[in-house]
């Protein structure tokens, strides 16, 4: 019987897709964020929660999707202060549909941020507003790959994939990057899950870590299981992490470890 907690976590679609936070469950696996509706019904703006990229800026990001007319579409970078909030950086587009990004320098000093969405003349959408700096946990590396454990993982996992009609994944670096820094974060902080204290998701993560463009991504994570055979076996038990495991869409994976807790994260991604 494996022991320790487990959570799964998975995002499907373009890159412009609504990316929710996972129920904070054990078992269970996201849904693909998905519209339906057809016709003008289906038209919308959404402003992505800001995060600090691999380049040490802030960005964020609207999209303005299901539409069938072109209008300008502006993405606003605001700082939230005590007194009137603070437009930092901003851009804006003619589209019917698509996705536009601002960015700007961020300071070690922790602010907060969110992101506006505004639709000439029509919608608006805000987003979450989140703590960022460039002040970012360093985890411990292997002279920059990835350990034996961590490996071994992958090789446990691509067994599987293979013994169910899927292609073996890459164990790509920058994926690999995103998953240990997350492993040293919850070890480092003390929580377990796949939304970190600063707000950012797997997504933010990944596309962090410099893995981009993301076309599909999912991630796994798990505390206590002392080995790798343990956690893939923990994982491979439990649907909602199989499915990402067994997830033909994904070609590549990143595995990071924490030694204290053990933590363990899997990240994979398509581009």
């Amino acid at each position: 019987m494996v022991r320790g907690p487990l959570q799964a976590f998975a995002c499907l679609g373009s890159v412009a897709a609504l990316i929710f936070p996972v129920p904070a469950t054990a078992d269970t696996a996201a849904s693909p964020a998905a519209t339906t509706a057809s016709g003008s019904a289906a038209c919308r703006v959404v402003a992505a929660k800001p995060f600090v990229d691999a380049k040490g800026l802030i960005r964020g990001s609207a999209t303005r999707s299901g539409c069938g007319d072109r209008t300008r579409l502006r993405v606003r970078i605001t700082k939230d202060t005590l007194g009137p909030d603070r437009v930092v950086k901003s851009g804006s587009r003619v589209l019917a549909n698509g996705t536009i990004t601002a960015g700007l320098r961020c300071v070690r000093t922790p602010a907060r941020y969110y992101v506006q969405a505004v639709e000439e003349g029509g919608r608006t959408s805000r987003s979450r507003t989140v703590s960022l700096s460039c002040a970012r946990v360093t985890p411990p590396t292997t002279g920059g790959g990835a350990s034996t454990v961590e490996e071994e993982v992958v090789a446990l996992t691509n067994k599987a994939r293979t013994g169910n009609g899927c292609r073996p994944l890459t164990h790509d670096p920058k994926l690999h990057l995103a998953a240990e820094r997350h492993s040293a974060a919850m070890a480092a902080q003390g929580f377990f899950d796949h939304t970190a204290p600063d707000g950012s998701d797997p997504g933010d993560r990944i596309r962090a870590a410099g893995f981009t463009p993301v076309r599909a991504w999912g991630e796994n994570i798990a505390m206590g299981q002392r080995t790798a055979a343990q956690v893939v076996q923990g994982w491979l038990d439990s649907p909602g992490h199989r499915a990402n495991i067994m997830n033909c869409t994904f070609t590549h994976i990143g595995v990071g470890h924490a030694a204290k807790g053990p933590y363990w994260t899997q990240d994979f991604a398509t581009h």
